[in-house]
C-alpha cells in the first residue's frame, strides 16, 4: 500500500475518532432540541447550539482523506467498489458540509436580523425544513458510501470484522435516514445507533493500518 495513504489514513481516522468524542461531550451539554417552527427555534436558540456543529463539520472535512485512503488501499479488482465509496463520500461531504457551514453563519444572522422565513428553511433543527432534509441526504450518502467501501475487504481475519462493521453502518445508517424522513420513531432511533458500527469501522481500520507496512504495492491480507 502507498505509504502516504497509510498515514493519511492513521492521521484521518484518529481525528476521526477526537472529533466524535468532543461532539459527543458537546451535544451533552448543548442538546439541540427538535422544533416544529421557526419561532420555536428562536425563542429557545442560544449561542451554544452552535458548538456541536463545530465538531460536525470538522468531522465532514476529516472523512475525505479517511476516504482517499480507502481508495488508495483497494487493490485492483475491487477499486470499482472503492471509487463508487469515494464518489459518494463526496457527495455526503458536499450535503452535510454545505448544511454544517450554514449552521454556523446563515442561521445566526438571520436570527439577528429577525428573518424567520430563512430561518425556517436554513435551521436543521427545525423539522421539515430544507437544511433538516438535506443533513439526512448528506447521511444517506455516507450510508451508502461504507456499504460500496465494504466491497474492498476480504471475509477472513480482521479484514472480515471490517467488512461487517462497514455493512453494519451502511444498514443502520439509512435506516436512521428513512426514520428521519417518514417520522418513523423506531427507525428514527438508528441514527444514534449507528454512530457506534460507525466508530468500531474507524477503530478497526485504524488497527489495520497499523498493522500494514506500508511497503508500496504490499498489502498484509489477514
Amino acid at each position: 500500500m502507498n505509504e502516504n495513504a497509510r498515514i493519511t489514513g492513521i492521521i484521518a481516522a484518529i481525528v476521526i475518532l477526537l472529533l466524535t468524542l468532543a461532539f459527543v461531550i458537546l451535544v451533552s451539554i448543548f442538546p439541540p432540541g427538535e422544533y416544529q417552527t421557526a419561532d420555536q427555534f428562536i425563542t429557545g436558540y442560544t449561542r451554544a447550539l452552535l458548538f456541536p456543529v463545530i465538531p460536525s463539520l470538522l468531522l465532514v472535512l476529516a472523512n475525505i482523506p479517511f476516504f482517499v485512503s480507502l481508495f488508495y488501499y483497494a487493490e485492483e479488482p475491487v477499486r470499482p467498489f472503492a471509487l463508487a465509496g469515494l464518489l459518494f463520500g463526496i457527495a455526503y461531504m458536499v450535503c452535510s458540509g454545505i448544511n454544517y457551514f450554514v449552521q454556523l453563519t446563515v442561521v445566526p444572522q438571520n436570527i439577528q436580523l429577525g428573518q424567520l422565513s430563512t430561518v425556517s428553511v436554513c435551521s436543521m433543527h427545525i423539522k421539515g425544513s430544507l437544511a433538516f432534509a438535506l443533513d439526512n441526504l448528506g447521511y444517506a450518502f455516507l450510508s451508502v458510501s461504507f456499504l460500496f467501501f465494504s466491497g474492498i475487504f476480504t471475509l477472513k481475519g480482521l479484514q472480515g470484522t471490517i467488512k461487517t462493521a462497514f455493512i453494519v453502518y451502511g444498514i443502520t445508517g439509512l435506516l436512521g435516514a428513512t426514520g428521519y424522513v417518514t417520522g418513523n420513531e423506531f427507525l428514527d432511533a438508528f441514527v444514534f445507533i449507528s454512530a457506534f458500527p460507525y466508530l468500531v469501522a474507524v477503530v478497526l481500520m485504524l488497527i489495520h493500518y497499523f498493522r500494514i507496512s506500508g511497503k508500496p504495492g504490499e498489502i498484509q491480507r489477514e
